[in-house]
């Protein structure tokens, strides 16, 4: 995983900053700073408030004062500046910035030994305050230690991978916010932090706000990297600030009064209800394909390949089976397949060992077993000689896709499975003709249509752009095979449709292949039989949720996409529960 110096560059490859800060209030070293509106009781609380890159502080204030109208606490707020034309409050900024504001705060009368703390941050500004937070406890905290830090909120970000894995390790509670139709922090990612928040929900809490996008945590015009990559909102700026402003005030309240106030706590679970009901479906599909990043972390490529030995990994997934299954059903006969995630290439010349489908047959149960092994792919950048994607992952700002590309699948032909497996010795092998990549494929595809959220599917078969399957392309040998990816090539169909055409390479040998292909040669005994294969590059039902839920909208519901749709400034408002 990166550390903040390679998120520090990343700031940087943004274009500075030129735009003129709006100031209400105080303003100290680049800090906006608000005091309580009238009226509040209890206990103060103070938020202080990293931006998105590119974006104003004064962008912000909107929200930051609708959060003071909603939460019924005095809460003191700053939204911090940064260094003249810089992105945002980059790292090295934050203790010097975040001391000047509180001492900014206090000459405006603010108790602080009485105050609770919390910071927040946006998009990037999420990244920069959650490391800055984690690094800088106790001692070393705001003002030499003088101030405890209670809790943090994350809008368009998440807690990091790299406090999730081998073990959670973020020491601070924190609340985090995302927006479902957020194209740059996307609603998958959100999905994979509240995968991994279960069972922490009171101190870690995950909510999404419906029809909310990455811009709306700010007000005013979008910088160019948001505009060309987030998506049209369906719900006003106003409502979705109050959205956000409501599960915020709930979270301070939470943490700054004990038990928390009823009404606060009432709507809170209302919230977190429709969070979970949204999420579900994306989990499930994560969890199918057995992700890296949810349930299945030791594999090739995962944050546990060190626990991979020999080229055989610990994880597997899920759905490879269903490739299996499609293939090899036998009327009469019970069908078992297990799986394995390993290094395809793998072979004992490197030290590792071959994995290779395997049947098995027993006749008194009438039950065929078949092992199967499979490999994610995750790096579809086009260009891709460098493997940026891999790279934009590793800052997992949810900027790219989480899902795998492909699981490159090594299965049994049907041939061997009815040779070997229900013992028709007689089959031929042109029962492999048919494209079993394509059908498994397809599925996974129907798979997610079927379980995406009611408002999802139907936003998607509006303004998604669609997947459709093409012929299994024939690959003439191991290495070949291996090295071929899963095509998406953007089609146009006689209507004018534009839909996506998914096409699997595949392999397939015939049971006496090297009888066929090498003759009267005799096959060594330390290279294994090369018949009885059926090999897929399968599409997960992870990558077809997130195409469903993200990427198949950026055509039609892109924020610079050349549509009629409205922006959020002139939609009607609409009811979100929070």
């Amino acid at each position: 995983m990166f550390g903040s110096s390679l998120q520090l560059q990343l700031a940087c490859l943004a274009t500075l900053m030129t735009a003129t800060v709006v100031v209400r209030g105080a303003l100290t070293d680049g800090a906006d700073i608000l005091g309580p509106l009238p009226g509040k009781t209890g206990p103060a609380a103070v938020w202080l408030l990293v931006p998105g890159a590119e974006i104003t502080q004064a962008a912000y204030l909107p929200l930051v004062e609708a959060v003071q109208r909603e939460c019924p606490l005095p809460l003191w707020a700053a939204v911090l500046g940064s260094l003249p034309l810089a992105p945002t409050t980059l790292p090295p900024e934050l203790g010097p910035s975040i001391d000047s504001a509180l001492q900014a705060l206090q000459s405006k009368g603010l108790d602080l030994s009485a105050a609770r703390l919390f910071y927040g941050g946006h998009s990037l500004g999420s990244v920069f305050i959650q490391d800055h937070l984690a690094a800088h406890l106790g001692p070393d905290g705001p003002l030499h230690g003088k101030v405890n830090v209670t809790g943090q909120v994350l809008m368009g970000g998440f807690i990091q991978r790299k406090y999730l894995y081998p073990r959670w390790s973020y020491p601070v509670s924190t609340l985090t916010v995302g927006g479902e139709l957020d194209g740059l922090a996307r609603i998958t990612r959100l999905a994979e932090a509240f995968y991994h928040s279960r069972g922490r929900f009171g101190d870690f809490p995950v909510e999404v706000v419906p029809g909310m996008t990455h811009m709306q945590f700010a007000s005013g015009e979008p910088p160019a990297l948001v505009r060309l990559r987030d998506l049209k909102p369906e719900i006003p700026n106003e409502v979705a600030q109050v959205a956000v402003a409501r599960l915020v005030s709930g979270y301070f309240q939470r943490l700054t009064i004990d038990g928390g106030v009823g009404v606060a706590a009432g709507s809170w679970q209302e919230a977190s209800a429709a969070t979970e009901q949204m999420l579900q479906p994306i989990i499930d599909a994560y969890d199918l394909e057995g992700s890296r990043d949810f349930n299945a972390p030791d594999q090739i490529g995962g944050p546990g390949a060190k626990n991979c030995v020999k080229g055989g990994c610990p994880s597997k997934s899920k759905w490879a089976p269903e490739a299996q299954r499609i293939i090899s059903e036998v009327e009469g006969w019970t069908l078992q397949v297990d799986n394995q995630y390993v290094d395809c290439k793998s072979t004992p010349l490197t030290g590792e060992e071959f994995h290779l489908p395997v049947i098995k047959s027993d006749n008194q149960t009438n039950t065929i077993s078949i092992t199967t092994y499979s490999q994610a792919y995750w790096d579809d950048a086009r260009p891709s000689w460098f493997g940026w994607r891999e790279i934009f992952d590793k800052f997992d700002t949810g900027f790219v896709a989480t899902s795998a590309e492909e699981l490159g699948t090594k299965l049994a032909s049907r041939q061997c499975t009815l040779i070997q497996g229900a013992g028709q010795a007689d089959t031929p092998f042109n029962v492999d003709d048919p494209d079993f990549c394509a059908q498994t494929n397809a599925k996974a595809y129907a798979w997610a249509r079927d379980h995406a959220g009611e408002a999802t599917r139907l936003r998607f078969e509006e303004s998604g752009q669609k997947y459709e399957f093409g012929q299994d392309i024939s690959k003439s040998g191991g290495p070949l095979f291996l090295d071929a990816r899963l095509q998406f090539d953007e089609i146009t169909k006689p209507g004018g449709e534009k839909v996506v055409q998914v096409s699997a390479p595949m392999q397939k040998t015939e049971i006496d292949y090297w009888k066929r292909h090498f003759g009267p040669i005799p096959r060594p005994a330390s290279i294994p039989d090369p018949g009885c294969f059926h090999y897929c590059k399968l599409l997960s039902p992870a990558r077809a949720i997130e195409w469903i839920y993200v990427d198949s909208l950026r055509a039609k519901l892109g924020l610079s996409a050349n549509s009629s749709l409205p922006l959020a400034s002139s939609l009607a408002p609409a009811t979100v529960v929070v």
